[in-house]
């Protein structure tokens, strides 16, 4: 199971009314684990008593940030803004299920929407570009993922050739094949 956000967009033109789902696949590059990013997530979700060992790590941590900044304010911002999380081991989150809530809806957080340097993110943009060109939209963020609450998909409504058109322009702005098989997944599982 995955954890990501998508993208509904509906579409409403004088003869239709139409929507399709585009999702965002994460390549796992690490580029968005930065310890300051880590630091405005938010808390993680394990309990003391069931996560010890860690709790006891992110109190090194905010001892070992606190010393920092109170020695050297302009060392300490250099640091948390070019330190990679802690808890990122070989680009994968070691904490994935205990996670803050801002990791958890990285990209669509404040900080996750204006990363440069994402190459998944990057194609995502121009995936949403491509589909929105010349047209009306509404468009919803949606999460899904692998909590039960969260494994429905809203359903997407078109026609064969609205699809095609979609999978045309999302060609175009560069597609992998990887995200390819998630759209199809996220717009064709349920019809």
């Amino acid at each position: 199971m995955i954890d990501t956000f998508y993208l509904h967009l509906e579409f409403i033109s004088k003869k239709s009314k139409w929507s399709i789902n585009l999702p965002f696949l994460c390549n796992k590059c690490g580029v968005c684990c930065i310890l300051e990013d880590f630091l405005t997530a938010g808390e993680i979700t394990g309990k003391p008593e069931e996560y010890y060992q860690i709790h006891k790590k992110m109190k090194s941590i905010f001892e070992e940030l606190g010393r920092m900044w109170e020695e050297n304010n302009a060392k300490y911002d250099d640091y948390i803004s070019h330190t990679p999380c802690p808890f990122l081991v070989n680009n994968a989150c070691s904490i994935y299920e205990i996670r803050p809530k801002g990791c958890r809806l990285f990209p669509r957080t404040a900080f996750g929407m204006q990363t440069q340097d994402c190459a998944s993110l990057i194609r995502f943009k121009k995936q949403r570009s491509a589909l929105l060109k010349g047209r009306a939209y509404k468009e919803t963020y949606q999460f899904f993922g692998a909590d039960k609450n969260n494994q429905s998909i809203k359903p997407s409504t078109f026609s064969e050739k609205q699809y095609k058109t979609c999978s045309v322009r999302l060609n175009k702005a560069g597609i992998t094949e990887d995200e390819l098989n998630l759209f199809y997944y996220f717009n064709l599982k349920n019809k």
